[in-house]
């Protein structure tokens, strides 16, 4: 009976230390710009190598919540958020990448880039170069983006059929293991919204209760696994002992 205590604490502990490292990176992008955060989702699973009414819970498979963050104006028109579902494509050293994050810069040599350097992706896969001393640039919702009355370009924004084909990259950067979808009159491309950048969808507090009964639950799974650790040991030296 130990054995099979064993077993299942020692599941439960992998499963609420990969909810703990989830939560914890939650909380630390609470402040990032189009962040969505995961959630960790359990099922039970029979033990394969013992009885067949012995279930155990699962290591947990993180998703990313699609809810949008709350949008906040910022006046400044090179900021860009996204209504409805989709994602910026950006161009990094890797590959192209995915993110809710719109708070786009000019980079030193005039394109429209990510703080960290990437390269934001116009349609066709083409970077979109500002004009240098431009004075007025635009972004329509289409995600049309002109400057002093001339066309630069249009956002690519990707979609895809299901967010389990999304790893994380850090942060609010995204891979993807499928293309990306087209939009069509059932699913239209979402609304682009110069001036404003989308906030982390997490909720703080929510998520710092969260992490205090994951915490606790680890720590009593942990002892568990000690008690069953003595229990063993003492049944072994009690065995051992000549009588």
């Amino acid at each position: 009976m130990s054995s099979a205590g064993f077993a299942i604490a020692t599941a439960g502990a992998v499963a609420q230390s990969n909810a703990l490292d989830v939560t914890a990176n939650n909380i630390a992008n609470a402040s990032t710009a189009g962040f969505h955060g995961d959630r960790v989702t359990f099922s039970e699973v029979l033990g394969k190598a013992k009885s067949a009414d012995t279930a155990m819970v699962s290591a947990g498979t993180a998703r990313v919540d699609t809810q949008a963050g709350a949008l906040t104006q910022t006046g400044n028109p090179l900021d860009c958020a996204l209504e409805g579902d989709g994602y910026f494509t950006v161009k990094t050293p890797t590959g192209d990448r995915y993110t809710r994050a719109g708070n786009f810069q000019i980079d030193s040599s005039g394109d429209l880039a990510m703080a960290d350097g990437s390269k934001v992706l116009g349609e066709g896969g083409a970077t979109i170069a500002i004009p240098k001393g431009a004075s007025v640039t635009a972004v329509a919702e289409d995600g049309t983006i002109s400057a002093d009355g001339q066309t630069l370009g249009k956002l690519a924004i990707a979609r895809f059929a299901s967010t389990s084909s999304l790893h994380r990259e850090g942060g609010a950067l995204f891979s993807s293991k499928a293309p990306p979808v087209p939009f069509d009159a059932k699913d239209p491309a979402p609304r682009v919204r110069s001036g404003m950048i989308e906030s982390s969808n997490v909720n703080i507090v929510h998520s710092v209760v969260d992490l205090v009964k994951v915490s606790r639950t680890y720590e009593s799974l942990m002892k568990m696994i000690q008690g069953y650790n003595d229990i063993e040991s003492r049944a072994a030296r009690d065995i051992g002992a000549p009588k």
